[in-house]
């Protein structure tokens, strides 16, 4: 089965992200913030949001209207740079 190629993803197209961080409403305004640089016009309101058990961490679920690969790799790469973010999916 090493010949089977991932499925192809077909730009535009409504895309979730998803990214575990600590819990604050400074990071979450970054976050933010990365996302209107990265992908201008997304959803802000439509942005879910769920807090850890405890409450130290949160998780918050972005859709983007994604327009192609690089703009995914280089959102990718701009919310792992924030500091607090543990996971981005």
């Amino acid at each position: 089965m090493s010949g089977l190629e991932p499925p192809r993803i077909e730009f535009p197209c409504e895309y979730p992200i998803t990214v575990v961080a600590d819990a604050g409403a400074e990071l979450r305004e970054q976050l933010f913030a990365t996302f209107a640089h990265h992908a201008p016009g997304f959803e802000r309101a439509a942005v879910t949001e769920r807090a850890s058990r405890n409450g130290k961490y949160q998780s918050l679920v972005f859709t983007i209207t994604a327009t192609g690969e690089a703009q995914l790799r280089q959102l990718f790469e701009g919310l792992k740079a924030c500091p607090g973010v543990h996971m981005v999916l």
